[in-house]
């Protein structure tokens, strides 16, 4: 069985990524470079969720978290004008927040 923390860094953390990148992409035209200053990752990364590019594991996460609205609101404080350091947090507080729910979502 994988550990927990395995799970997070290789599922979770990308799905929470790519649902806030899709939603600043789509609903706020952000551009990518954008994105990824905002979210402290690269621009291919961003790429790379936009786009769909990663595994099916990523997708049936992300789509959960995309129905259940989960980091909506932290889309809207990105918007807001939130800094960096305090969106790192969030998504790690997104995150541990899925991984006390099994993965399950609710």
């Amino acid at each position: 069985m994988e550990p927990e923390c395995k799970k997070i860094t290789r599922v979770v953390l990308p799905a929470v990524r790519a649902a806030v990148a899709q939603s600043l992409k789509e609903k706020h035209h952000y551009s990518q470079v954008e994105i990824a200053k905002k979210l402290g990752i690269v621009q291919v990364a961003v790429s790379k969720y936009i786009n769909g590019r990663y595994s099916e594991e990523v997708e049936k996460v992300k789509r959960k978290i995309a129905e259940k609205g989960i980091g909506a609101g932290l889309v809207e404080e990105i918007v807001k004008g939130m800094d960096s350091g305090k969106i790192a947090e969030s998504i790690e507080h997104i995150c541990a927040e899925i991984a006390m729910n099994g993965f399950s979502l609710g």
